[in-house]
């Protein structure tokens, strides 16, 4: 968790937006008298609901698990302190029915055994429920059995596992045959024709990526011209892997991996003399690493990991930036803002839940979302209502773009709407 002088100077932030909120109500309503609000739950009442996990009449107790070490940890910065301010804004406001949220932090070191080690622990502290960032796998089995909800960022069981609900929508990547046609089709206005697909070794990565591959043919004028499915994960020597791509007459590349390995990646392909027409990177949403980069990325294509990228004029993107550098944290770092969307989702289902929240309840009545919107932080708007495709409802279909100029992200002029997932056995779209 961070320190308390992080945490002090974010609720100090936060107190000054409520009391800008509390004014402009007391102006709102000064020529009309409002009906008399509902009574609102309070300890006393919230006594009489049956024991629970990580509830008491006060307050509620909710996990984050993520990578605060290990190979991940620079990728993952900003994440648990994005979930922690969104706990505090609605701690802000006076908690869920009468009940404060409490968040602990869980580091599983971006290794499968410490994950289920902290998902354990977490457990015996009894968390009612967990929200992650993170691209380890390992504790999904424990946390389905066991019926603990949990929120967060794209990996396989937030499109399968009834109690995993993604930050964007369910994912594709556990279907294996079905594919978000979107970056494609961005990558084919720049001029891409034959594609190299290249991800790190992790299961979420190697899944999209794999089901990007198997839709490159369906495109249209678009062929894979290599497919790496083992880049080693963040910095490293990646001549051998630039020589492939030169040798393969790939002119463009689609990375899904740690930033840092795209800016070896990007900078190899610069020293083997090989122009790209397309270099599409998920998770590049920082400008800060485009000096690392020294030149080498200029001209790629970012895509944040589901949400608007920051420096856009969306109203909920700027308040959150804003908070987050008052605190002191980097709002660009690109897993900060999906912490603060897991922890508003969860918020969401804590309010679904009702006035005496169980795991049951949050999971069965968070399933009847039909609109959700990360809070204003997604570029479109998800339904988690199962149907028959996708168990978990739909996955996001809107994207906003970003290009790296110089040493600038500069987002496109509006989000990019219209994805289609396409299954790629036949070729059909099975939703839009």
């Amino acid at each position: 968790m961070f320190n308390y002088t992080r945490k002090a100077r974010l609720s100090t932030a936060l107190a000054a937006g409520a009391s800008a909120s509390v004014l402009l109500s007391v102006v709102a309503t000064s020529a009309m008298a409002a009906p008399a609000p509902a009574p609102k739950p309070t300890a006393a009442t919230n006594a009489s609901c049956a024991a629970t996990p990580g509830v008491t009449p006060t307050d509620i107790t909710i996990g984050w698990i993520g990578s605060k070490s290990g190979p991940a940890a620079t990728t993952f910065l900003g994440a648990s302190q994005g979930a922690q301010l969104r706990v505090d804004q609605e701690n802000a406001k006076g908690g869920i029915n009468g009940r404060k949220i409490k968040l602990n932090i869980y580091d599983d070191g971006t290794n499968p055994t410490q994950q289920v080690s902290q998902v354990q622990k977490a457990i015996g502290d009894n968390v009612f429920g967990l929200t992650s960032t993170t691209s380890t796998v390992a504790m999904y089995p424990t946390l389905k059995d066991a019926g603990i909800p949990i929120t967060g960022f794209s990996n396989p069981a937030f499109g399968t596992d009834i109690n995993a609900f993604g930050d964007a929508g369910a994912t594709t990547s556990a279907t294996p045959t079905l594919a978000n046609n979107l970056v494609l089709e961005k990558m084919k206005q720049q001029g891409a024709t034959k594609i190299a697909i290249i991800n790190h070794a992790t299961a979420s990565a190697a899944a999209s990526q794999n089901a990007l591959a198997n839709l490159v043919p369906l495109m249209g004028g678009m062929t894979v011209a290599l497919r790496i499915a083992d880049s080693p994960a963040g910095a490293h020597d990646a001549t051998s892997e630039a020589l492939r791509i030169k040798s393969s007459g790939a002119d463009s590349v689609n990375y899904s991996g740690y930033v840092d390995g795209a800016i070896s990646l990007a900078q190899a392909i610069k020293q083997q003399g090989v122009t790209l027409k397309s270099f599409a990177v998920a998770g590049l949403s920082d400008p800060a690493v485009l000096k690392t980069a020294n030149g080498a990325l200029d001209g790629a294509l970012g895509q944040t990991y589901g949400t608007a990228p920051v420096g856009v004029n969306v109203r909920a993107v700027k308040t959150f930036a804003s908070a987050m550098k008052a605190a002191g944290i980097n709002p660009y770092a690109p897993a900060a803002p999906l912490g603060y969307v897991g922890a508003d989702l969860f918020i969401k289902g804590l309010k679904v839940a009702g006035k005496c929240p169980t795991r049951a309840s949050f999971i069965s009545n968070l399933r009847k979302v039909t609109s959700y919107d990360g809070a204003g932080m997604l570029p479109g708007k998800v339904s988690f209502v199962p149907n028959g495709i996708m168990p978990n409802g739909n996955p996001i279909t809107c994207n906003w773009f970003t290009s790296a100029k110089g040493t600038d992200l500069v987002p496109d002029a509006k989000t990019t709407c219209g994805g289609k997932i396409i299954d790629t056995t036949t070729g059909k779209v099975v939703f839009s």
